[in-house]
Parts: C-alpha cells; structure tokens; sequence
C-alpha cells in the first residue's frame, strides 16, 4: 500500500487520502474476479486493512497481527513531540501512549560506525518516549516467528495502562 500511494510522513493527509483512492482502485479489481475466487474474502479483509504507514513488510505484519487479535485504536507514523525532537512511531496506540516499533535490519547501515550511531539514535529516542510517558515495545524480525508473544507482550500493556 505504501508504494501505491507514495506514503510520505510529512505530508499525512495527503498520504492517507492517496491510501483510500488505491484502496477503493484495488476493490474495484477483487470485485472484477469470480465470487468462487479462492482467498478473495482474504483479498477483501488485507485491502481493508492496509496501511501505507507501514514502511516495512514487518511492521505491516505486526500491525495484521494485532489487528486480527481485535486491537483497535492504532496508528502507524504517529508523530510525537517529545524533548525537542519530532518522532514518528512505527504503530502506536496514541490513547494509551503505547509505542510498538519495527527494528529492521537496513535502517541500521553499513558500516560498524553507522550501527553504532544507530543504535545510540535509537537508544535515546527510547528514553526520550518512556520519559513522556510512553511504553515502548521493540519487535525484531526474528519475533515475527513467534507473532503470539508480540501480541501477548502488546495485550499486557494495554492492560496495564488501563489500569487491570
């Protein structure tokens, strides 16, 4: 969805205006196939569902996890103020200042420096979240084999936060 619609997180509703205009071209070409199409109700539930936030295969599998654990009330590319710095969260739970980030592989670079400042760039962007109140939950591409733990580990903040 992302590349369909030129996703840019400076420029929001223009983005989440695209989004909609290709997810009403991608129903127009599902409800062109035969209604006995096999994984067409699939097809249906994944446009419906699409996000062109997620800048990841990951984190747009994190999010259809969590969306088909019924978790409703999230956003991808939140943009958060926080210690003089503008972030934007991967998928985020604004009401309940839940931050749920992607840590993929190529945003860390190339070189051992570049790991280690991203790293450090992480780290602080890290502290500055938890110290507005946010709790963040790092997801790795190697949790996504064990996508009910992400889940689980997402379901106890909630909970915690709402105070159960």
């Amino acid at each position: 969805m992302a590349r369909a619609c030129q996703f840019d997180r400076f420029h929001q509703d223009e983005s989440r205006a695209r989004q909609e205009k290709a997810r009403g071209e991608f129903h127009e070409t599902l409800a062109g196939t035969p209604l006995n199409t096999i994984g067409r109700e699939r097809a249906r539930w994944m446009i419906d569902r699409a996000d062109a936030g997620c800048e990841s295969p990951g984190e747009a599998m994190v999010l259809l996890a969590l969306l088909r654990a019924g978790i409703e009330g999230m956003t991808t590319q939140e943009e958060v103020q926080v210690a003089d710095h503008t972030y934007f969260i991967d998928i985020a739970l604004p009401n309940l200042k839940i931050a749920i980030e992607f840590d993929g592989r190529i945003k860390y670079g190339d070189t051992v420096d570049e790991v280690h400042d991203s790293i450090e760039a992480e780290q602080r962007r890290q502290r500055d979240l938890e110290r507005a109140g946010w709790t963040v939950i790092r997801v790795r591409w190697s949790d996504l084999r064990v996508i009910d733990e992400v889940v689980a580990q997402v379901l106890v903040a909630i909970r915690a936060k709402k105070g159960h």
